[in-house]
């Protein structure tokens, strides 16, 4: 897919911490790109405050090859932050984020610059992730990726919904991933930054969701753009019991503070914020008083009330074995608990 139409200005941002191998197998990627001789572009590598050699990575590369690399240095210790930072000293009319430990295809930038000339109506695109399995990596039984219940997506993470392009929210997915995805910067300068509560470094996950789910709620369009697809290495931790419940755990805690806090608190509604929403907008205020209003120990009733229900169905786990889903009803426990504990940690902030 080549570029031949109206030349973009592309800001790519890359956030890191303590990565400087992975940072420099994806600048060399970045380097190896095909077909975008026309292509007007920036590598913004911003380093979260790593402690390893990245500064000397990345300017080593900025000195040896013909790619234009800014480095930053942000102390702040935060995904948000970093992202925020790349924002502000970007050119380009487009901006690209690209996670650090991914590995991106030769033809994979000017894919990405046909879909945006493609469908021009667009204004935020997410793209086709893949896991890359290691030969040290053995993929569990227990992980299936078959739809409706694609349980550990985003988890690994991955986000493949198919090969055709489609609108968020759509029946698979709200949102795409923060792996990778490109937003145009008026976008950003309309709807503000990433939440700097959120995200790694601080609540673990979601910047990027509640940023997704601002720009729809405010009528901005995203599509899903599978023609552009990256991988995303599976390191031996990840695929493990106890890295899937910490991350569900950490969801719970984010998902928390973007339901009950910020921008979107007081712009409620049942595409974005799921059953809180639907309690909100569709039932009678009665029971958006009883259900969220009523709170003991600072925890709705409807959260507690979700909690029992997780645990009384904790025991269906087992049947589940038939399925492939063994831990689905414990991860929903896991990010249940998040929530709790996000409730209860705001009583002493």
């Amino acid at each position: 897919m080549n570029n031949e139409k109206t030349q973009i200005e592309l800001s790519v941002i890359i956030c890191t911490r303590n990565r400087a191998r992975k940072l420099a197998t994806l600048i060399q990627c970045l380097g190896s790109q095909r077909d975008i001789e026309k292509l007007n572009w920036e590598i913004i590598i911003v380093d979260n405050n790593s402690t390893d050699n990245t500064k000397e990575v990345a300017y080593a590369f900025s000195e040896g090859s013909n790619l234009r690399i800014n480095y930053i240095f942000e102390p702040r210790t935060g995904l948000s932050y970093a992202r925020n930072i790349g924002i502000l000293v970007s050119k380009g009319s487009y901006i690209l984020f690209i996670d650090d430990d991914v590995l991106i295809p030769k033809e994979f930038v000017s894919n990405v610059l046909f879909g945006v000339q493609e469908f021009p109506e667009f204004h935020i695109f997410g793209f086709r992730v893949l896991a890359d399995w290691h030969e040290t990596t053995k993929k569990p039984l227990w992980i299936n990726f078959k739809k409706p219940f694609n349980l550990v997506q985003s988890f690994l993470p991955t986000h493949d919904l198919g090969k055709e392009p489609l609108q968020y929210p759509n029946r698979y997915s709200r949102n795409p991933i923060g792996a990778a995805f490109l937003i145009k910067k008026e976008i950003i300068e309309n709807l503000g930054p990433f939440r700097e509560d959120l995200g790694a470094g601080q609540s673990g996950l979601c910047e990027d969701t509640e940023f997704f789910w601002y720009a729809i709620l405010k009528g901005y369009k995203i599509l899903y753009w599978p023609y552009a697809a990256i991988y995303h290495p599976v390191l031996p931790d990840r695929p493990t019991l106890n890295y899937l419940h910490k991350w569900y755990f950490n969801l719970g805690k984010s998902l928390y503070l973007v339901k009950n806090s910020g921008r979107l608190l007081n712009n409620r509604k049942k595409p974005l914020l799921g059953i809180e929403g639907f309690i909100t907008n569709k039932l009678p205020p009665i029971f958006e008083k009883i259900l969220l209003d009523i709170k003991i120990f600072n925890v709705s009733f409807f959260l507690l009330i979700k909690f029992l229900l997780v645990v009384i169905l904790l025991p269906l786990s087992i049947p589940l074995l038939l399925i492939n889903r063994t831990f689905y009803i414990s991860t929903l426990l896991a990010k249940t608990l998040g929530e709790m504990k996000q409730a209860l940690q705001r009583i002493h902030n």
